[in-house]
């Protein structure tokens, strides 16, 4: 039952972000792609990871899907998130908020023996909000809520391409 509810929240939540995309073709495409890394409480851990600037499908609201994996606490965490970012009037700074879906793949007691450790598929929601700045490269400062079975808090910096 865990699994079909699962399931269906990644398909529900992957139609919720790319089906407004596939109504602005023109816009969506990989504009920029980015490293990243910082530091998650609950579990505590460090991070890092890849971000894709994956254009706008509506004014000022970019899709910007991302990977990460962290490790502390006993286990590794495989973060897949599908992100919308709203960004706001260009300054030196432009600074975002933002949602999306996210799906955490946790191993606990890594580095035990093999089929000793527990695996477990954690969905929720993040609430995003952060900044970037630059010109042809563009450096961001981010910091993430969790909601739901994903990691509560993380503070991210990155740099795009």
């Amino acid at each position: 039952m865990r699994r079909r509810v699962l399931s269906l929240a990644v398909i529900v939540g992957t139609i919720f972000c790319v089906a407004p995309a596939a109504e602005a073709q023109d816009d969506i495409g990989v504009r920029q792609v980015g490293i990243r890394g910082g530091l998650t409480i609950d579990p505590d851990q460090v991070h890092l990871g890849l971000h894709v600037n994956a254009g706008q499908f509506a004014p000022k609201v970019r899709f910007q899907p991302s990977f990460e994996i962290g490790f502390g606490s006993d286990r590794v965490v495989g973060a897949i998130n599908i992100d919308a970012l709203y960004t706001f009037e260009p300054r030196s700074w432009v600074p975002y908020l933002g949602g999306g879906l996210g799906v955490s793949l946790i191993h606990r007691d890594f580095g035990r023996e093999a089929g000793d450790g527990d695996f477990d598929v954690g969905v929720g929601f993040n609430l995003i909000g952060g900044f970037e700045w630059g010109e042809a490269s563009k450096y961001l400062l981010e910091a993430r809520v969790g909601v739901g079975d994903i990691p509560d808090f993380k503070l991210t910096i990155g740099l795009s391409f």
